[in-house]
């Protein structure tokens, strides 16, 4: 059974808006170090079940690459599949930069979120809007991988952009990327009061992998959505933009994958419901994320993860 080592990123980043005490940003960074502990675990106990599904295909092929090493015509296959594996480029996207921005801080708010109000048990328009810039931002990325690519956070405009590259991708240092980053608000209530949030966003997203004979490759990214409670996780929403996994195999011995929105657009509308218990503080995040994997096999792999998101505002009703 393969394992990985479950390193929790301490090398979290975090910057507050100056309205926030002192006090109270050392409880919204233990808060967030909660949560990244939880998605490590999890993503780790993922990433074992892969490695074990890997060991099989790896060990139902080696039979049939024996004959193939063992005959002329099967060895010279191998070592043009190796050589086309180390050789093949990857047609990379590079993020727009934070100098060429837009800012989204003159949105409506109302404009966008009342048309999905009318919904579950909450009706009319939101009790709360927050807008640009919000309380605090936040970036992690797992230490079991390379930091990603290239991150981008700006305050002023609620962009968050990450971008992760692995194997044979130009600029790739490793093979595993899982970045995360986002915003988030302090919520705190005097009475216990049920609740729901949203949040409007704008992404543009593009994901793109290869896999060469007995290699193989993986890319995610989407939105998340969280309610933490003094380090704890109430509840979570996501928006998986986009995930594909590409993999060589002897039928097939080279694997592509690419996805791409062509331009910026509103995700899916998540939400999240929870019940607010009186005098307690919790915090509620909006960002994204992106995750890129691969393994070399005969052939090479590579990939590439991206998403550009901006965050315009966030929504809370209360009753």
């Amino acid at each position: 059974m393969t394992t990985y080592s479950h390193t929790v990123a301490l090398t979290a980043d975090f910057g507050f808006n100056e309205r926030i005490p002192e006090g109270r940003r050392q409880e919204i960074r233990n808060s967030i170090s909660g949560l990244i502990t939880q998605q490590i675990d999890a993503n780790t106990r993922r990433r074992e079940a892969a490695a074990e599904e890997r060991a099989l295909a790896d060990a139902l092929q080696e039979p049939y690459l024996d004959q193939l090493r063992n005959s002329t015509r099967g060895a010279d296959a191998l070592r043009l599949a190796a050589e086309r594996g180390r050789t093949r480029t990857l047609d990379v996207r590079e993020l727009t930069p934070a100098a060429a921005e837009n800012p989204s801080r003159n949105v409506p708010a109302g404009a966008f979120d009342y048309q999905f109000a009318p919904t579950r048990d909450f009706e009319g328009p939101p009790t709360r809007v927050f807008a640009i810039p919000y309380d605090f931002h936040w970036f992690w990325h797992d230490l079991n991988g390379s930091p990603p690519f290239n991150q981008i956070i700006t305050d002023d405009s609620g962009r968050v952009a990450l971008d992760a590259r692995v194997g044979n991708a130009s600029g790739a240092t490793g093979t595993l990327v899982n970045a995360h980053a986002g915003y988030g608000v302090s919520l705190r209530s005097d009475r216990r009061v049920n609740c729901m949030a949203r949040s409007f966003r704008s992404t543009q997203d593009f994901g793109i992998a290869s896999a060469g004979l007995s290699a193989d490759a993986t890319v995610e990214a989407g939105c998340e959505m969280t309610v933490m409670q003094a380090g704890h996780l109430v509840t979570m929403a996501t928006d998986k933009r986009f995930r594909g996994r590409v993999s060589g195999t002897l039928n097939t011995p080279t694997q592509n994958y690419e996805y791409d929105t062509g331009g910026f657009g509103p995700g899916a509308v998540i939400e999240v419901l929870w019940t607010m218990e009186a005098n307690t503080d919790y915090e509620l995040n909006v960002g994204a994320w992106v995750y890129a994997e691969s393994h070399h096999g005969i052939g090479g792999a590579s990939a590439q993860s991206q998403i550009d998101a901006k965050v315009i505002f966030m929504s809370l009703w209360q009753q």
